[in-house]
Parts: structure tokens; sequence; C-alpha cells
């Protein structure tokens, strides 16, 4: 009885010698930024889709790009570039695609994710996703900004709709692909590239990761074919060394400045021919590449761009 006597005085001595929080020192929480630059918006598309956007307007002069996310992504995944650009300057809208982020009420009324959409040759939901990029413009177009003012970003299959959408609206003025693919979903672009040689080429970016065995792969190939579509002056190449997609922003930082350096210059200069012999240091052209991955140079014609053979089915 006297021990527990004791332990109750002890806990109350305790108690009472607490100190007692002073609401004035306290340091309040750090809020959190916002996820993207801008407002959101809600977007339609001609079948029916409801999608969820965040826009920012761009300054006088400057292009508005629209950033096209690769499967299993969302809209907040361009943060990495997205603020840099809009400090540039440039405007943003960044779109949620059916089926990703909180853009996932189907034309039925059901909620669909991306996990649910269709990727076949027959019926390919996002090939349909060139419909996403076509209400993002419509939407740009009808708060006043000129179509011929709105560039495409897009990162794996977002890249592979953007160079679609560009195939088919000749006002597009530029596009940028991240981790290019010739299928990503289904979703075939060497005819969408054919398609950029126009009397006035579009400008086209590609970066790759030497480290996506994938894209590595092909995206030497995709840019031989955008070479001989638009011209050495309007195609442009970056390999940084990891990553994929919009993830090559983070491993490697330098990136997008290199990306925004060509939105301000996406026409190289005029200079006079170079040797088209092979690089020094172990380098190969992207002749070179090409002839190394498929080990056949009758698929090469005189220019060095890869024949049409060598995708085959490719008529989409």
């Amino acid at each position: 009885m006297k021990s527990a006597v004791l332990l109750l005085a002890a806990l109350a001595f305790g108690a009472a010698a607490a100190p007692v929080p002073n609401p004035a020192l306290a340091v309040p929480a750090k809020a959190a930024g916002p996820a993207l630059p801008g407002e959101p918006v809600e977007l339609k598309t001609l079948d029916g889709w409801a999608l969820k956007a965040a826009f920012a307007p761009a300054q006088p002069g400057k292009m508005t790009l629209l950033l096209l996310h690769g499967t299993g992504q969302r809209k907040e995944d361009w943060k990495r570039l997205a603020f840099p650009l809009v400090r540039a300057g440039y405007g943003v809208m960044a779109v949620d695609l059916r089926g990703h982020g909180e853009s996932r009420m189907s034309p039925s009324g059901e909620e669909l994710s991306w996990k649910k959409l269709s990727a076949t040759r027959a019926a390919n939901d996002y090939a349909d996703m060139s419909r996403d990029a076509e209400a993002a413009v419509a939407w740009l177009a009808g708060q006043g900004v000129p179509e011929d003012s709105i560039g495409l970003i897009g990162a794996e299959v977002g890249g592979s709709v953007a160079v679609r959408y560009a195939a088919v609206h000749s006002k597009a003025p530029l596009v940028v692909m991240l981790s290019p693919g010739m299928a990503w979903q289904e979703v075939l672009t060497v005819n969408a590239l054919r398609a950029l040689k126009r009397p006035i080429p579009t400008p086209i970016l590609m970066v790759y990761s030497e480290a996506d065995k994938r894209s590595s792969k092909e995206t030497p190939i995709l840019y031989a074919f955008a070479k001989g579509a638009v011209g050495d002056r309007h195609a442009a190449l970056i390999a940084v060394p990891q990553e994929r997609g919009t993830r090559m922003f983070k491993a490697q930082r330098a990136l997008v400045g290199q990306i925004i350096d060509w939105l301000g210059n996406p026409i190289a200069p005029d200079v006079p021919a170079l040797s088209t012999g092979p690089l020094t240091g172990g380098t190969t052209t992207t002749r070179d590449h090409f002839i190394q991955m498929t080990g056949d140079k009758t698929l090469i014609d005189d220019t060095g761009t890869p024949s049409p053979s060598v995708q085959s089915g490719d008529d989409d």
C-alpha cells in the first residue's frame, strides 16, 4: 500500500514538473507547394471522355506546350519540367490522359483505370488519346491561344500520341519525344514521322536514355526516319545515361535546360556539310547503328535513311 502511494506521488510530481509547450514558440508546418503551375481545367473529348488538366498561360510572344505523360502516369509527373517552362515564359497544359490520374470517367459513366485500357491493333484506347490532345488544343484555342503556337511534349506513349497528332495537324510548331518507341502500347510512329515532311517541316527533338534497353535501340532508327522527313536542321537528338520518360529529369538535372534551349531555337543553323564517315572515338553514326541493329545494309537508301520496310505492318 505504501509503495503504491509513493508511486502515485512520483507520477503526480512528474506531471507537474513537465514543461508546458509555448504556442508562440511552435514552428509552423511548411505548406506544400502546388503540384503543377497554373489552374485546374476540365476537358471533354469528342468521344465522351472527361479529362482533368492544369493550365498556366504563356507570356506574350511565347509558345504553349501540351504535356502528355506515359502509361500509368499522371500530369503531376511533369512538375520538374513544367515549373521551369513557366519561369522561362512558356505556357503549359499538363493533361491526365484517359484512364489516368483524375481522368477516369469513361463515356459510359463508369470509372475506368488505365490498367483496363485496350492496346491492340484492332481496338486501341492509347491511339485514341490523340483525341485527348485535340480536346486540349481546342480548349486552348477557345482561350485565344493560336494553334500554331501550341507545341507538344510527350513521354513514352505520350510521345507517340504527340507525333501522331502533329502528323495530321500541320499547325503544330514542334514535337518533343521522351523515350521514343516504334510501338508503345501498339501506337505506331514511323508513318507519323514520315508525315512531318512538309513544305515547312515540323521540328522534332528526341530524348532517350542509354540505360533504356528498348528506347536506346529504337530511337536511333526513329531519328533516322525523322531526319529523312524533316531534314538535319529540323531534327535533334539527346542521349542521357539513365531512366526513362519524365524520370529522366530527376536523373539528369541538366536535361530540363537542354530542352528549354532547344525550344528557343528548334531549327539548327545552316552550316557546311561535314564528313559522312564514322565519327572518331568509337562513336557510330545513326546509319552505322542501324546496320548494327539490323545487319542489313540493303535497308539503307542513298541518303542514309532506313527503308520503310524496316517496320512491317506500320500502315496505321
